[in-house]
């Protein structure tokens, strides 16, 4: 038995637990971030399990105060294991599910209602892929835009499987919100801040001319840059520091 930090028992096994307190520490990131969430905090956060049958998922509906307690256990299909959830909640359950049935490689859904990536879905039109910092999370393609399906429907769930590819990391819902997914909890949390940061700057863009796309060549650059510093490390007092461009 474990304790959660509102001081109330939680029964996750020790193999559950430290997934379990991932979802916490996104979750707390997320509302620290104040403007990257909307102003009832709304979001729900998933993290597979290793085995890649189950995952947990956020079960009720607004992030802030987050704790072990409000998680439920799901297998992939969608069938509740353990836990309980909220009816707002069990709207969402089959639209996590099917980002994990679809691709493998992802280790964490996160939905949010970020101002202005909401605002990008609301008006159904897809975030170019301008921003620099996109493509150094490996986003070198407009995140596309799923058609609108009443919340929790097959039809939503449907539309958002259309437009998702074997490498995409996002999705606007439209008239809703944003889908995101990555292999692990911080890379997803993380990619929330950048794709709000898109979102802003390009929507400040439009004011001056609009958004311009990379060109082919630009985004290979950026991408194998960001791949040299990465392959590098960590750089130390006394090492030679990487020659600029």
């Amino acid at each position: 038995m474990s304790t959660s930090r509102n001081g109330s028992s939680a029964a996750w096994d020790t193999q559950i637990m430290p997934y379990a307190d991932r979802i916490v520490a996104s979750a707390d990131r997320l509302v620290a971030g104040g403007a990257v969430l909307s102003h009832s905090q709304h979001g729900n956060i998933s993290i597979r399990l290793p085995g890649g049958d189950r995952f947990l998922l956020t079960a009720v509906g607004a992030l802030a105060e987050m704790t072990v307690d409000h998680l439920a256990l799901f297998d992939v299909d969608g069938t509740m294991i353990e836990g309980s959830i909220d009816p707002t909640g069990n709207e969402i359950i089959q639209m996590h599910a099917a980002i994990y049935r679809r691709r493998s490689d992802v280790g964490s859904v996160i939905h949010t209602h970020s101002p202005y990536v909401t605002a990008w879905a609301i008006a159904n039109e897809p975030i170019p892929a301008a921003y620099e910092a996109l493509i150094r999370f490996d986003i070198t393609e407009p995140v596309p835009v799923a058609d609108y399906g009443p919340r929790g429907s097959e039809r939503s769930v449907t539309n958002i499987l259309k437009v998702v590819n074997d490498t995409n990391k996002a999705v606007l819902l439209a008239n809703h919100g944003v889908l995101v997914f990555d292999d692990s909890i911080e890379k997803a949390t993380h990619l929330v801040y950048i794709l709000e940061e898109a979102a802003q700057f390009s929507l400040l863009a439009k004011l001056v001319g609009g958004p311009k796309d990379l060109p082919a060549e630009a985004i290979e650059q950026a991408r194998a840059r960001a791949a040299e510093f990465a392959s590098r490390g960590t750089v130390r007092a006394g090492q030679p520091v990487p020659a600029a461009d």
